[in-house]
């Protein structure tokens, strides 16, 4: 019963299945005011998304995507990667509050949250962490404690990702930044079609941890949740809101990897146009 209240209600808490449930729903988590409040789950008018296809680095960037100072590791210290990513934003205004780093490092042993990381000299340097569905995979925060450590650790995330049949990223927000890899911006009733289409496809991004089957509570809420979905879409609505032509550049990883500065920790909800 508690999973399911976690599941319904818009009050991030420590359920790994929960926290699944609303990230297949398009849901971002993020503070309830600019002041602080409590976390929550939320969606805007559209989500920033990075085709892994479509993949475009400037060529004064590749120096730093690739350089040799940095090992890309996935999956060895996802805790770390997370606690980095609450800590480097400050721990008043990281939405990685405690209930959900317990629930996302649940998440992790079960096979669907994964970090991306960046090594120096045997150090954990800067990183990110998402979470799969299918052939989806979101990047919902970074950190670096080293220049240039997040570029490199996205930019050849996104390259590891193509190679192992993932198909997009799901990034938040799109940059609006000299450094901007491909992203565009797709109304939330396309993403919300486009997350169950990825959920047909089961890449692995390592050999070593096979894409996990969905839990038994989200596979039996797909149905309704599908229906819902169909008619909601069949409502005559107002033309939906575009996105903005000037979007935050930290809210979202490339632009983070780009500044590699002490705000490169995302803020979902902030990244995307109408949040509620």
């Amino acid at each position: 019963m508690r999973r399911l209240v976690q599941m319904l209600r818009s009050r991030a808490g420590d359920d790994p299945v929960a926290i699944l449930f609303h990230q297949l729903c398009g849901h971002m988590a993020n503070w309830t005011s600019p002041t602080g409040g409590h976390v929550a789950w939320g969606a805007g008018s559209h989500r920033g998304i990075q085709w892994l296809d479509k993949v475009e680095f400037p060529r004064k960037q590749k120096r730093y995507i690739f350089s040799p100072l940095f090992e890309i590791r996935y999956d060895t210290a996802f805790e770390e990667v997370v606690m980095g990513c609450a800590v480097d934003r400050g721990e008043d205004r990281s939405w990685v509050n405690r209930d959900l780093l317990k629930g996302l490092v649940r998440l992790h042993e079960m096979g669907f949250a994964h970090s991306f990381e960046a090594w120096h000299e045997g150090k954990l340097v800067g990183g990110a962490f998402g979470t799969q569905l299918g052939s989806m995979i979101t990047c919902d925060s970074m950190f670096h404690r080293m220049s240039n450590a997040s570029k490199a650790a996205y930019g050849q995330t996104l390259m590891h990702l193509q190679k192992r049949g993932f198909k997009v990223v799901d990034t938040n927000g799109v940059a609006n930044h000299m450094v901007n890899y491909g992203e565009e911006w797709m109304p939330r009733r396309q993403f919300e079609q486009l997350v169950y289409q990825c959920l047909r496809d089961s890449p692995s991004l390592v050999d070593s941890r096979p894409c996990p089957k969905l839990p038994s509570e989200i596979r039996a809420m797909l149905p309704p949740l599908r229906a819902a979905r169909w008619i909601d879409q069949r409502i005559p609505r107002r033309k939906p809101a575009s996105p903005p032509a000037a979007p935050q550049a930290s809210a979202d990883p490339a632009a983070a990897a780009a500044s590699d500065n002490s705000e490169s920790s995302k803020t979902p909800s902030s990244s995307a146009p109408g949040a509620v």
